[in-house]
């Protein structure tokens, strides 16, 4: 297995996620999806899965929308890649040239985005379209109609286009939304054609905070949860090229790692392979270095994302209270809900504190012990490259 940091991870170098392909595919008979997790706990590399793999013989096709702030620019790119995909375009094409209903052979022949030739379908790069969301429903049906397998559309960062959309104009923000559930639940649609959204932000608190969450509440909300500590183990050796882990070891990423998300396993596979390539057996100390290694510097890009992330999302007061909550879980361990309020309420953000910890929480920041009433950070690593890089800002 390679290290590829960063870059989603596809072929031999997927570290095979069981529990949720297997929900995913069974969830996919009855319903559209949302994918839950925080941000580097592999999300994007289980769609690629599903895409490289065809699980259950469906066609998916994969489209990353995080750059679009238009809705109609969102179903032209969608319908652009459906159609460029070789197998839907082939499977297509064999049943029209066989002459589907050959009474009334008149499919994709009414989307004007859409040029049917001798030789197949192909995507028509018409400008003069205006309206690719009537193209895109129209092409659905008639796609139910032609085509006997199912069509998964793995939309990727669909919660940052809402955003986008959103900086422009709410209400077209909420438009697109309702645009997208009348899709979902369209009879014929619905029939072989499903979705499944996920994104490095969360998609229930960018719907919730301009008050649109009836337009999610069809989505079925699947978690892909961090690895087991077994996962882990394999994981690392896999990623170590099948050296031995030495119980000690174990005990250390219990410790120090906790949290164990693939991204972080990765990194400390790669200063291992930095530091001490050589050695047969990695020992507890070997990763006590490595983590230590972590909070330098040298990956500071690695980690640097986390920051960056927070203060292009949140502004003004609002920012001021996540840095301050953050800075505090990392000097004081962990802080209670009581403190959280406390700390809210002098940064002016009573009213929208809960929702600032959703999405903390839903980023991978933190975590809520709820019988305890406590807040701390989620990954020890990440606690302490707060505490060394951020807290002295």
């Amino acid at each position: 297995m390679n290290q590829f940091i960063g870059l989603p991870a596809r072929g031999d170098n997927f570290y095979q996620r069981d529990r949720e392909i297997a929900r995913i595919s069974d969830a996919l008979v009855g319903s559209n999806i949302q994918l839950i997790a925080p941000r580097r706990v592999g999300k994007t590399s289980i769609l690629w899965y599903l895409f490289d793999n065809r699980i259950a013989e469906r066609h998916y096709v994969l489209i990353d929308t995080e750059s679009i702030s238009d809705a109609s620019q969102f179903y032209k790119k969608v319908l652009e890649v459906i159609l460029s995909d070789p197998k839907i375009k082939t499977s297509l094409s064999n049943k029209l040239k066989a002459g589907i209903r050959k009474t009334d052979n008149k499919f994709f022949h009414r989307i004007k985005s859409i040029k049917v030739l001798n030789t197949g379908i192909e995507f028509n790069h018409n400008e003069s379209i205006r309206d690719y969301y009537e193209e895109f429903r129209n092409f659905l049906i008639d796609y139910c109609a032609v085509e006997d397998t199912p069509l998964v559309l793995l939309i990727d960062e669909f919660p940052q286009t809402i955003e986008n959309i959103n900086k422009k104009n709410t209400d077209e923000a909420i438009l697109f939304l309702l645009g997208k559930r009348a899709l979902r639940i369209d009879y014929v649609i619905s029939q072989k054609v499903r979705f499944i959204y996920t994104g490095s932000i969360g998609l229930n608190q960018v719907v919730s905070a301009i008050g649109a969450t009836a337009t999610i509440n069809d989505l079925n909300p699947i978690e892909v949860e961090p690895l087991t500590e077994d996962e882990t183990i394999d994981f690392l050796k896999k990623s170590l090229q099948g050296k031995d882990i030495h119980q000690s070891a174990v005990d250390v990423l219990r410790k120090l790692l906790q949290w164990y998300i693939p991204f972080h396993i990765q990194l400390i596979a790669l200063e291992i392979q930095r530091t001490n390539g050589d050695a047969p057996l990695i020992t507890g100390e070997i990763i006590e270095d490595a983590i230590e290694g972590l909070l330098s510097l040298r990956y500071k890009s690695h980690f640097d994302h986390y920051y960056v992330r927070l203060k292009s999302h949140f502004k003004g007061d609002a920012f001021r209270y996540a840095d301050l909550l953050l800075k505090q879980l990392a000097e004081k361990q962990v802080l209670s809900t009581k403190e959280a309020l406390e700390l809210a309420i002098s940064c002016q953000q009573e009213e929208g504190y809960r929702l600032i910890i959703e999405n903390l929480m839903h980023d991978g920041y933190i975590h809520c012990d709820y019988k305890q009433h406590i807040y701390f950070f989620n990954s020890p690593i990440l606690k302490r490259w707060w505490e060394r890089f951020i807290c002295k800002l």
